[in-house]
């Protein structure tokens, strides 16, 4: 059998040392590489199958038409033929209206995302795959980072992507996209273009484009520096997450305090996670921020970004001060929080947010 070419060993190697890292998976386990037909997604394809034999992973390949431009089929039915080719099963899953329609309040390329995602885990069950990975580059990680110092992002924005997140895998993130090119050509595969991403439009669109180009041409290597500050506020993240939890848990209260009556709109949702006020505001504020973060997210709502964080940590304040007052309330994309007596509760939106 010949030696697989040399671009394709660099992208297993990266690709093997970010997954024997994070410990994942394990021999005789199902993994679905979603596969976009794009280069980075094919050579994830490439760099799994290379690796998957000798570790006795179950190797399956998943991609979606989302529908949302001319061609999306003829990508799904293209990463369908060349799965076949490499005698590994492959699923395609179609995604209708009513799917993206689910998740509208996210916009439209976070209905996109959202939509593509619960698709690409239905398929990868069905697959009998419990771990499902995705080609993110260190260019996309690089991109990430800049996104979120953009939005004010503190530091678990600025922590990225990481290699392994829950079951989700990214064992590219130690590659550049250049690389996922030269494998893909190695291999004598042409991958196919996506035109959105060339739009103008989109932030992130433009952050590749003009952004990331210019950071690179000012300081060379600067994609590498920032993936590596990602890398560095993932760790203290990990190191940080024992002592919010350890707070959260502290802070936490029934969300019907005794003897305090429900608000006018009747009891809390279910779900509803409510934390004593002058517990959250006693804390550290670095420390406040990130437990309202983790309180979120353990509510069902999507984390609150630095402003709504801190809109959030008024609620906790004196109920004298303003914008503290009882009954006072606040929102963001994906989440709520009000007060309600001496606590204050976190939850999903009401209607139509984001299904998770």
């Amino acid at each position: 059998m010949a030696r697989a070419p040399a671009a394709l060993r660099l992208v297993a190697h990266r690709a093997a040392r970010a997954l024997a890292a994070a410990g994942v998976p394990a021999a005789g386990e199902g993994l679905a590489a979603a596969v976009s037909g794009g280069a980075d997604s094919l050579a994830l394809l490439h760099a799994l199958r290379t690796l998957a034999g000798p570790r006795g992973w179950r190797l399956a390949v998943v991609t979606v038409d989302h529908g949302l431009r001319p061609g999306s089929a003829a990508d799904a039915a293209f990463v369908a033929d060349h799965a076949k080719a490499l005698g590994l099963e492959a699923r395609v899953e179609t995604l209708a209206p009513a799917d993206l329609a689910r998740h509208r309040a996210a916009g439209q390329e976070g209905a996109a995302r959202a939509a593509r995602y619960q698709a690409l885990w239905r398929a990868a069950g069905e697959l009998g795959c419990g771990w499902l990975a995705t080609g993110h580059t260190l260019d996309d990680q690089a991109e990430t980072v800049l996104l979120q110092l953009l939005r004010g992002a503190g530091p678990d924005g600025l922590a990225g992507m990481t290699v392994r997140g829950g079951r989700l895998l990214r064992p590219l993130l130690g590659v550049r996209r250049a690389e996922t090119r030269a494998c893909c050509a190695a291999v004598g595969v042409r991958w196919r273009e996506d035109p959105t991403n060339q739009e103008p439009g989109p932030l992130r669109n433009r952050v590749r484009q003009r952004l990331l180009p210019l950071l690179e041409e000012l300081r060379p290597g600067a994609a590498a520096a920032l993936a590596r500050t990602a890398g560095l506020a993932a760790d203290e993240r990990a190191w940080l997450d024992p002592v919010v939890a350890a707070a959260l848990t502290a802070a936490a209260t029934p969300a019907e305090p005794p003897g305090v009556e429900p608000a006018a709109g009747g009891a809390p949702p279910a779900g509803a996670l409510a934390l004593d006020a002058a517990a959250l505001a006693g804390l550290p504020v670095a420390l406040a921020r990130r437990v309202v973060r983790a309180a979120a997210r353990q509510a069902g709502a999507d984390p609150p970004d630095a402003d709504g964080t801190d809109r959030i940590l008024a609620l906790a304040a004196d109920p004298r001060a303003a914008g503290a007052r009882p009954g006072a309330e606040t929102a963001w994309p994906g989440g709520r929080a009000w007060r309600e007596g001496p606590a204050v509760l976190l939850a999903a939106p009401a209607t139509g947010g984001p299904d998770h």
